[in-house]
């Protein structure tokens, strides 16, 4: 089975090396999309599937990198590639300070203190005006003219989100990875046993945000723009649909969801006007008849 989910994973890179010349630059940039969606899904899964912490706050990582980079070029503080970098890593500050209030609750009092956090981000985006630009958010080309061009724009996004999906396989199949789901099947064995569950769901929460974070950032690079709704707690809940498609208890889940939703939506949008009715029910129906996700069926084939 290894070794098929090693093909797996390597006929997927290859399709996705070749997608620039063989899709139309409208479909390339949906695809772009995709798979910063998917990044945004796994590292938001990284609490909810992984660690069993519901947050509706993920957000306010995601948009706070977008800000880093977006932030950087309006007020000329420093060049793209060094904001790009340093993006993930002031979410992780961030979210390792927002975790070490929010942890302190549980379950629906975690999930709402979270959801709290991503509507103060939210609302002060709107109304820093003279450093945010407010509601009207911050437009321009602040990447370099390089990564304009689609194809390798394209190229970017993918290397950078082959490289943090690495990262997070190796985190989820490493001992911390298989602890966190011991504390999310029976969080007091766990602590029974000896694990320090509070350091491990703080050190969750802040890995989940820098990798949200560094997303975040890739938004920017595919569409230049940032906003006060990339912040916004609706825009969290995103991430946790995608990931609920695709099947939180795998890896692989969450991007096959991300790849689902998003071609879905942008098909449909430019077919009808109530394309959120009909996604609406495409969603319906994958969580009725295939709780355990989209992912499932790749795995069943596999058995």
């Amino acid at each position: 089975m290894a070794l098929s989910r090693r093909s797996t994973w390597g006929g997927a890179l290859v399709l996705l090396l070749i997608a620039p010349f063989v899709l139309p630059t409208p479909w390339l940039l949906v695809l772009q999309n995709a798979l910063v969606l998917g990044l945004f899904a796994v590292a938001t899964n990284l609490l909810v599937g992984w660690s069993g912490l519901v947050s509706f706050g993920q957000a306010a990582f995601y948009g706070l990198g977008a800000y880093t980079v977006a932030l950087a070029w309006l007020h000329g503080l420093a060049p793209f590639w060094l904001a790009f970098c340093a993006a993930p890593l002031i979410a992780a500050l961030v979210a390792g300070l927002t975790g070490a209030i929010a942890l302190r609750a549980r379950k629906l009092y975690f999930a709402l203190l979270t959801l709290a956090f991503s509507e103060l981000f939210y609302v002060l985006a709107e109304q820093l005006y003279d450093i945010t630009n407010g509601a009207n958010g911050i437009f321009g080309a602040m990447v370099p003219d390089i990564l304009i061009v689609p194809r390798n724009g394209f190229y970017f996004t993918l290397a950078i989100v082959a490289a943090a999906l690495f990262v997070l396989h190796r985190i989820f199949h490493s001992p911390f990875g298989l602890a966190l789901r011991a504390i999310r099947e029976r969080r007091v064995r766990a602590e029974a046993l000896g694990l320090d569950v509070a350091r491990h769901e703080l050190a969750a929460f802040a890995l989940s945000g820098a990798f949200c974070g560094l997303a975040g950032a890739l938004y920017v690079v595919h569409d230049q723009t940032a906003y006060p709704e990339l912040l916004d707690w609706v825009k969290s809940g995103e991430p946790v649909i995608v990931a609920v498609i695709g099947g939180i208890s795998t890896f692989a889940g969450p991007l096959v969801g991300a790849l689902f939703y998003q071609i879905a939506h942008d098909a449909l949008v430019t077919l009808t006007r109530d394309w959120q009715l009909v996604l609406g029910a495409l969603l319906l129906l994958v969580v009725l008849f295939r709780p355990a996700g989209l992912a499932s069926l790749l795995e069943r084939k596999e058995r």
